[in-house]
């Protein structure tokens, strides 16, 4: 259970408060002194006031606590023998102030003392003015001075190792917050180099839809290894998803076609054959077919026609053939 220097004062005055008092009132039923009985009561007193005050948010009521206790005992201890009661105030000092308080409130109890002993006796006779009993006093005051500095060292080193301790998370969720952003915003150009990625590959094999179930792709530029297979994997994929029966392959703008493009192109026609599509191969340059020729692929593997238009009219004049043919055979 932590405790901290607020609720220990509370605890502390509110306690000899109520002992105090009831000290008090023991005091009274045994018929003690009624200086005993006053003292008492006075002591009570004061750590009540103190007490309520600390309670309603006076600080400086723990400082009026020891300061009154202070007063109270070194105006009425006995100045003929020593006694541990002159300690209590210098030990609630320590418990509930600072340094400065502790050494001073026993310096300041050791010099009413000295002054009573003046005041009472006219000469300085009493035990607190022996030189040995003394010293061994202000040592002891010394001694709970050092230890309240020590207390105070290792609570103010604690506060700044806790404000260093929430500097360190702050800056660490600042850290995360700034990696997480980071990490939003890689996964979002990703996906924008994605999507470019994307329409770039559209863009080299754009497909388009120019009768039911067939699709004319114009080929441009020139062609690599690379650029062939993304080819064909597109025209598989549209070929599929669309159910296209007809693949207009047009090379009209493709300057210079090579062996292994050539070789692509013959593989990229038997893919398509085998998802059940008809390619025709349109705009051969006479360039490229004496490439064609040269590197040894047989064009009968080749459906070719003149022009993408030559190349629709045929696919559409089979069609109307089939239909009449069906309909001749159920008639």
């Amino acid at each position: 259970m932590k405790i901290d220097q607020r609720q220990l004062a509370f605890a502390l005055m509110g306690g000899m408060a109520a002992y105090t008092f009831i000290r008090g009132l023991l005091n009274l039923l045994v018929d003690n002194p009624p200086r005993t009985i006053i003292l008492s009561l006075l002591v009570s007193a004061i750590f009540g006031v103190a007490t309520w005050l600390y309670w309603r948010g006076w600080e400086s009521a723990r400082f009026f606590a020891t300061g009154g206790v202070a007063f109270v005992v070194a105006s009425s201890l006995p100045l003929t023998r020593e006694t541990l009661v002159l300690f209590t105030p210098i030990a609630f000092a320590v418990a509930i102030t600072n340094t400065q308080w502790v050494a001073g409130i026993g310096a300041a109890m050791l010099i009413g003392l000295l002054g009573r002993d003046l005041f009472e006796n006219g000469s300085l006779d009493s035990v607190y003015a022996n030189v040995a009993v003394a010293a061994s006093y202000i040592v002891q005051v010394v001694v709970f001075a050092a230890a309240r500095y020590a207390m105070d060292t290792a609570r103010i080193e604690a506060e700044q190792n806790a404000t260093s301790a929430e500097a360190a998370r702050a800056e660490i969720a600042e850290r995360v917050a700034a990696i997480e952003q980071q990490r939003k915003e890689l996964a979002e150009q990703n996906q924008r180099q994605q999507e470019l990625l994307e329409l770039v590959s559209q863009l080299e094999t754009p497909a388009v839809r120019i009768a039911e179930g067939v699709l004319l792709a114009p080929l441009v530029g020139g062609i690599d290894s690379r650029r062939a297979g993304k080819i064909t994997g597109r025209l598989l994929e549209l070929v599929h998803e669309r159910r296209v029966n007809l693949v207009i392959l047009d090379v009209a703008g493709v300057p210079v076609i090579d062996t292994a493009v050539a070789n692509a192109l013959t593989q990229t026609v038997r893919a398509l054959r085998l998802l059940g599509c008809r390619v025709i191969l349109t705009g051969v340059s006479a360039q490229v077919a004496l490439t064609l020729t040269h590197i040894g692929i047989e064009l009968s593997e080749l459906d070719v026609a003149a022009s993408p238009q030559e190349a629709l009219q045929r696919w559409m004049d089979e069609q109307v053939k089939v239909v009449r043919k069906q309909r001749s055979d159920l008639n």
